[in-house]
């Protein structure tokens, strides 16, 4: 077998860091009060999850959401429909990747970032996009959501610094049934409650 098709079937990461947010638990300190005002909950949440796990500028983000601005579009929408006309203002800040690209402003990050959607897997989804793109240039990693779960997720991903995981990929899926969410199951495996976390529909496994 192949060296090339081994690192498909294995990937080895390290997380330094992690932070998960809730609605009670946002901090936004950090940040200049007219700056916050700005914001939806969906970028206070992925804000100030980022900004506890971020250490430096050169990092790459990888960002994933389900429904991102959804509260924004709903009000867009509401907005066209009796008005019909938009806010510019609301229009700019309803994009996927509105969370990245305010944290990248504000920190003064030059590199690039990913924005991601993938349905019920997107936790998933986002984790090996930054598990494999992790390299010479950390990774900060961030999954928020504020429908059906209200949360904001991050962590710092490298390469060999920090708590050692190992992503296995699975050569065929296992189908598997759970009672509890994608960020669920992966913060029991981070508090030590699990050793296996499994992730986009059976296909693959976290152990560390």
């Amino acid at each position: 077998m192949s060296g090339k098709r081994e690192l498909k079937r294995k990937l080895n990461f390290c997380i330094k860091k992690y932070s998960y947010v809730t609605e009670d638990s946002i901090d936004l300190s950090f940040m200049p009060p007219l700056s916050r005002r700005k914001l939806s909950l969906a970028d206070k949440l992925a804000l100030c999850a980022m900004n506890e796990c971020y250490e430096t500028p050169e990092v790459k983000i990888v960002f994933a959401s389900q429904y991102g601005e959804i509260d924004r579009l709903d009000k867009i929408i509401t907005q066209y429909t009796e008005e019909n006309e938009v806010s510019p203002a609301t229009f700019s800040g309803s994009v996927h990747n509105s969370a990245p690209g305010a944290f990248s402003l504000l920190k003064k990050i030059t590199c690039s970032y990913n924005a991601m959607a993938a349905e019920e897997n997107t936790f998933s989804s986002g984790l090996v996009e930054a598990a494999a793109s992790a390299g010479d240039t950390d990774i900060l990693f961030c999954c928020c959501d504020t429908k059906n779960e209200v949360f904001g997720f991050s962590c710092l991903i490298t390469k060999d610094e920090g708590r050692k995981f190992t992503l296995n990929i699975c050569e065929s899926p296992v189908k598997k049934t759970f009672d509890k969410t994608e960020i669920e199951r992966f913060l029991e495996l981070m508090n030590g409650n699990s050793d296996m976390y499994w992730g986009d529909g059976g296909l693959f496994t976290v152990t560390g």
